[in-house]
């Protein structure tokens, strides 16, 4: 039966032209402007992405200092954990200096060009 019903979905979205994976992911925008906002705005409300982070890289350096020097294994996997966090925030900063910069070439590119009256 679950066959059935997915091959009549499949149909039916081959039949209307609809693309099921680009239906999913609905935040995926091409505007980097827009993706850039949305990311910012995400990244510094309070509670946000920014306070989580913080959050768990305090945790790993509490985690780190509590451990004996000698215990190398664990002070190597909360030191990558510090890693990974720095790298992910780095990420977001990324796509929301992208969406800056792609908002600041469409301003320079709407200036520029002369606009015609109709």
């Amino acid at each position: 039966m679950r066959n059935l019903a997915v091959k009549l979905v499949l149909w039916l979205c081959d039949r209307f032209d609809i693309v099921p994976l680009d239906e999913a992911r609905r935040f995926a925008s091409p505007d980097a402007v827009a993706r850039g906002q949305r990311w910012e705005a995400f990244y510094h409300e309070e509670g946000g992405l920014a306070d989580m982070i913080a959050a768990l890289r305090r945790e790993a350096f509490e985690a780190a200092a509590e451990l004996d020097p000698r215990d190398t294994d664990k002070i190597y996997y909360w030191a990558t954990a510090d890693r990974n966090l720095r790298r992910l925030e780095q990420k977001v900063r990324g796509v929301v200096q992208n969406g800056k910069i792609a908002a600041k070439q469409a301003g320079h590119v709407d200036a520029g060009m002369p606009r015609k009256s109709v």
